[in-house]
């Protein structure tokens, strides 16, 4: 049985709700060039990975953007031409992630 609310039920929320997050996933899936199928259950904790995943790229193009921009902005290339760190931090909702981070200069 279904409660009715106006024109549209719950079960016609949940299945856009449902519609919704699945769009989402697959939008972020293709920006990180990933092909894993969607999970049947538990669909906003597998977003919530893949956005963590998707921070993380982020965060390593702005480590190596860095590492580029000072090189360029320094006399006499004063900035190593290899940087390596250890990040930690919480990229998106939950416990924190440690990234390796590497950025090699040309």
């Amino acid at each position: 049985m279904t409660l009715t609310m106006g024109y549209q039920t719950k079960n016609d929320f949940a299945a856009g709700a449902a519609a919704s997050l699945k769009k989402t996933a697959n939008e972020v899936m293709a920006v990180l060039g990933h092909q894993d199928p969607l999970p049947t259950d538990d669909l906003r904790d597998f977003l919530n990975k893949k956005l963590g995943d998707l921070a993380i790229q982020w965060y390593r193009k702005g480590f190596n953007r860095g590492h580029k921009e000072r090189h360029a902005q320094t006399a006499k290339g004063r900035v190593p031409k290899t940087l390596r760190h250890d990040a930690t931090r919480q990229f998106f909702s939950g416990g924190k992630r440690t990234v390796h981070l590497k950025s090699v200069l040309p």
